[in-house]
């Protein structure tokens, strides 16, 4: 019964440091703009909705006003939280955002 026990943190410790791994390869592969594997949007518009709603609420963008160069800020700093945006298409929504929400 005793070599149970022993056995039991082991393979404990082993999942956590798998799990760890997994989670650290998905940060790295999430903060890359080239990783994502979806094809390009066509539009700002569909960017917005497919791509930032995944974090939050389009409201939270839809509210803001600010120039083309604070919308660059704020696309760069979202792709840095893990926002899959190649640079083609974060061009195209900076681009929209300016246009649409734009001072």
């Amino acid at each position: 019964m005793k070599r149970h026990s022993k056995a039991i943190p082991v393979i404990v410790v082993v999942f956590l440091i798998a799990v760890a791994a997994a989670l650290a390869g998905c940060k790295s592969n999430a903060a890359s703009p080239a990783a994502t594997s979806a094809p390009a949007a066509a539009d700002g518009a569909t960017l917005l909705q497919e791509r930032c709603s995944v974090c939050h609420t389009t409201d939270r963008i839809t509210q803001a006003r600010k120039t083309s160069a604070e919308w660059d800020t704020t696309v760069t700093r979202m792709i840095g939280k893990g926002a899959q945006l190649s640079s083609e298409e974060k061009t195209v929504l900076v681009d929209y955002l300016a246009a649409t929400y734009g001072l």
